[in-house]
């Protein structure tokens, strides 16, 4: 786990070229792998354009008919992508873009942005884990990179992925996140499954972000530097720099995008479903142009989607504040709401509860004679502000600000 300061910190001076937050810069690595004839650099898929998942990904394995486009559960425009998982069913399937498919080469580096959402009635049994997600997959050099067949070798497969699970969270509006990965350093056959510690909220869109860069490859040994790296609604959840997964050039990723089964041994207890939206690709050199990971800011228009908003509004002082939320919260913007109009805040920073003691937060710098917004789903348990806030609205309530706590528990 890392904060996002501390990805800051331990980001920004290492690169030649520079990162702010975001998308890490490529420094001398090879342009791509696999042998195609194209190298690729971006795409935006619009589900909109299309009439059926497999004109614009690979729908393989599984049920690939679990995947469908579904109109009037966009995150925008009209159409997103479903996957049912039925209950009693493990199953779903793969539908990601497959680079050599159009040509391209396997790209070494790839960033991957889409808003994804668990189904109102998601529900999970206690330790059970469903993958949603693949930041990187080859399958093209062999099948070590999934199915319990043990560690990858270099040139025979690998894989990252991202799953959620009811395992370490007492939470029903929630599920953690969980990293699963195949590589050259796993202990076990199964790859390595490591719980993130990051909330992630059951019937909400939430902004999902990826990236992974291969490692590098010295006189055919596998150098200890390949990176995986993961975003949830702009906050910086994981960050590991030490995978090996191959050995040769000719191995890249091969894959990206939504990949869903639930279990290992186990099947989904109702009929699920996940839904994806507004995914976009970068890959190689088109990542240097990705910096700062905007801070995630919700449409005012799903304010009904929350337990509350809290709107926190200025004086004449430049005021630094934290506001302390018993849950979930996300930043937002509205006009002519509890008598301010907010706009987004480019300082706003949300800790996740894992990242403090049980407790979501929301640091900002705020100008003079300004106004923040916030939806947040729990309790808001504590607002610290310096200096003082002039106003603060809890739930279309004004507060005193004197009167509110300045620390849990107070």
């Amino acid at each position: 786990m890392v904060d996002r300061r501390s990805y800051l910190k331990l980001t920004g001076g290492a690169l030649t070229a520079g990162i702010a937050g975001g998308v890490i810069a490529l420094v001398a690595r090879e342009e791509g792998g696999g042998g195609g004839a194209a190298t690729f650099e971006e795409r935006e898929i619009e589900y909109d354009a299309h009439d059926d998942p497999s004109d614009v990904y690979r729908v393989w394995t599984g049920y690939p008919e679990r995947f469908a486009f579904e109109n009037g559960r966009a995150y925008t425009g009209e159409t997103a992508l479903r996957c049912d998982i039925p209950e009693g069913d493990s199953d779903g399937s793969n539908a990601m873009v497959w680079f050599p498919d159009d040509g391209y080469d396997q790209p070494r580096a790839l960033y991957q942005r889409a808003m994804i959402s668990l189904s109102d009635d998601w529900t999970m049994e206690e330790t059970d884990v469903c993958r949603f997600w693949c930041a990187g997959l080859n399958t093209e050099a062999g099948v070590q990179g999934s199915g319990s067949r043990g560690r990858p070798h270099g040139d025979d497969g690998w894989s990252s992925m991202f799953a959620v699970t009811d395992r370490e969270i007492d939470d029903e509006a929630a599920y953690n996140l969980a990293a699963y990965s195949y590589h050259m350093d796993q202990e076990g056959i199964s790859g390595e499954f490591e719980v993130v510690g990051a909330p992630v909220p059951v019937g909400k869109w939430f902004r999902f972000e990826t990236l992974v860069r291969m490692n590098t490859v010295s006189d055919g040994t596998a150098n200890p530097n390949g990176e995986v790296r993961c975003w949830l609604n702009g906050t910086p959840v994981y960050e590991r720099t030490d995978f090996r997964w191959t050995t040769t050039k000719d191995q890249a990723i091969e894959y990206g995008g939504p990949l869903v089964r639930y279990g290992g041994d186990e099947t989904a207890p109702a009929d699920l479903a996940i839904y994806y939206d507004d995914h976009e690709l970068r890959g190689n050199g088109a990542i240097e142009d990705r910096r700062e990971s905007d801070p995630y800011v919700e449409d005012s228009s799903r304010m009904d989607d929350y337990d509350g908003r809290i709107t926190v509004a200025t004086g004449d002082a430049e005021t630094s504040y934290r506001v302390y939320v018993d849950g979930y919260v996300v930043h937002s913007e509205w006009s002519n709401v509890d008598g301010h109009t907010t706009t987004p805040n480019e300082t706003v920073e949300i800790a996740l509860a894992d990242d403090t003691e049980g407790y979501a937060t929301a640091d900002a710098v705020a100008a003079p004679e300004s106004a923040d917004g916030y939806l947040y789903d729990g309790s808001v348990v504590a607002v610290d502000a310096d200096p003082e806030l002039a106003e603060l609205w809890v739930d279309g309530q004004e507060l005193d600000p004197a009167a509110v706590p300045s620390r849990p528990g107070e």
